[in-house]
């Protein structure tokens, strides 16, 4: 095996779209549960997928 074979091969699918959906409803459900609603919270993605998710998170 070459060293490089692990970076080359099939991505593997580990989540579908609605267990996204699902998993990104709840995030959102516990930063709500445990922020007061009548403040504003931050929510900061790091580049290369974060701010994607915080955007999204944030929606």
């Amino acid at each position: 095996m070459d060293r490089f074979d692990f970076f080359m091969s099939e991505p593997t699918v580990i989540l579908s779209a609605s267990g996204l959906q699902r998993a990104l409803a709840r995030i959102a459900h516990e930063i709500a549960e445990r922020n007061d609603v009548s403040t504003e919270v931050v929510l900061a993605g790091v580049q290369r997928g974060g701010v994607y998710l915080a955007k999204r998170l944030a929606d």
